[in-house]
């Protein structure tokens, strides 16, 4: 099933969507930002008909998936109506949203342009950017509403890519090294530990409450962190973000290097040209053009390793440069999404289905996310996309490398 689509037509380098809002950094270098709601309205007046769809699909996309939503779509009748009523919006919701200046809330102008990496958690937005690390407290009274307060710089170095959670934001500063920091303090605003925990970082994942640092885009290096159970669900964790039960004590106490991990897999490490994660798989392009993955075990916490079993997914076996390496991955339930040069295409379910058919700026998932998991942000020179992943398992299907064929497995 294809995901259904709409976009915004405006002019930006970046978007976000986080707590009920779309975030956007404009080509001008301003940050303004849209409750989703707004956005919808205008879709929903050209396609009444398919209203609580369209609330369902980008607004409360958990309420599919919850538990008392897979009580009642338990009943096979239901489902089915539902899915038809999903295809039937993929072919007929075309739409481009035409927006102004004023359909915005104007938060700041960034002081440093280009920003490199943005990241929205616990009511704070982070930017990195050339000059160094950003912060904006975007609910600093603690309300349902936002009241974005000034942007402040909390780190001087050159910041390529960031990631958080449990309190922690994690800082991906290339050549200069690994970095992390915590709000969790008495001033509340991000205390930067500024001697790096690696020589190297030019992306990190999650996994679980550890982290996976990439000093490249084919090697990486394992850091388990020690964590401490909290009592209660933090307060800055109310919004959007899953609950999150543990704080990171001590990071990186023990660490494993990417050939020890792979001692046990089919797949060697000189085969690999870009490496990814999610929580418990690995996922691996190789030099002679397969995509796999391979999961992690991790039963044993004194011995992390990737298992025997390769699984192939979807690829071209047409010598095709650009689908051999990625420019970026994100993850999405059941699967991730590849930014390759001239598209961009889901993988999930066996199946591999295109989002976008020409180059993009950026690519942004939220797998941390309760309400938009489910939601990809594609943001191209004239217009910003939003589609909304199918949440239902459809039939698998198993393909190798070998018995690949772009027409029968790949959706239009």
């Amino acid at each position: 099933m294809k995901p259904i689509k709409f976009s915004i037509l405006i002019n930006a380098i970046d978007s976000y969507i986080y707590g009920g809002h779309i975030f956007l950094i404009l080509n001008e270098g301003v940050i303004v930002y849209a409750p989703i709601s707004k956005l919808l309205r205008k879709l929903i007046v050209n396609y009444p008909s398919f209203e609580n769809l369209i609330k369902l699909s980008f607004q409360r996309n958990d309420y599919l998936t919850n538990r008392q939503g897979l009580m009642i779509l338990g009943v096979g009748e239901v489902k089915n109506i539902l899915s038809k009523l999903w295809e039937k919006a993929t072919k007929e919701i075309q739409f481009n949203i035409e927006v102004d200046i004023d359909d915005f809330e104007i938060i700041t102008e960034i002081p440093s342009m280009p920003v490199l990496d943005m990241r929205l958690y616990a009511m704070r937005m982070y930017l990195g950017c050339k000059e160094g690390l950003f912060e904006i407290n975007l609910n600093p009274e603690d309300r349902y509403f936002l009241n974005p307060d000034k942007l402040e710089k909390c780190f001087d170095t050159k910041v390529t890519h960031l990631n958080a959670k449990s309190g922690e934001v994690i800082i991906s500063a290339n050549s200069e090294g690994l970095y992390h920091g915590s709000f969790l303090n008495s001033k509340n605003k991000l205390k930067v530990n500024e001697m790096p925990i690696a020589n190297k970082s030019i992306r990190t994942g999650w996994s679980s409450y550890d982290v996976i640092n990439y000093e490249e885009q084919n090697t990486f290096e394992y850091f388990v962190n020690e964590t401490a159970a909290l009592d209660n669900k933090p307060e800055y964790s109310k919004f959007d973000e899953q609950t999150e039960r543990k704080r990171i004590t001590e990071f990186g106490k023990t660490k494993y290097q990417m050939s020890k991990l792979l001692e046990n897999s089919q797949l060697k490490q000189e085969e690999i040209s870009y490496c990814f994660n999610s929580s418990n798989v690995g996922f691996f392009f190789t030099k002679d053009g397969r995509f796999v993955n391979i999961n992690l075990n991790k039963e044993n916490k004194d011995y992390f390793y990737f298992t025997s079993r390769i699984h192939s997914l979807p690829s071209l076996d047409d010598n095709s440069q650009s689908f051999k390496r990625p420019i970026s991955t994100s993850i999405v339930p059941k699967g991730c999404v590849v930014e390759y040069y001239d598209k961009v295409i889901l993988y999930q379910n066996g199946k591999a289905k295109f989002i976008e058919k020409s180059p993009s700026i950026n690519v942004r998932t939220y797998p941390s996310s309760i309400r938009y998991k489910n939601l990809v942000t594609v943001t191209k020179d004239n217009e910003v996309s939003i589609h909304s992943i199918f949440p239902f398992d459809e039939n698998p299907i198993k393909m190798t490398f070998e018995d690949f064929d772009i027409e029968n497995n790949f959706d239009e």
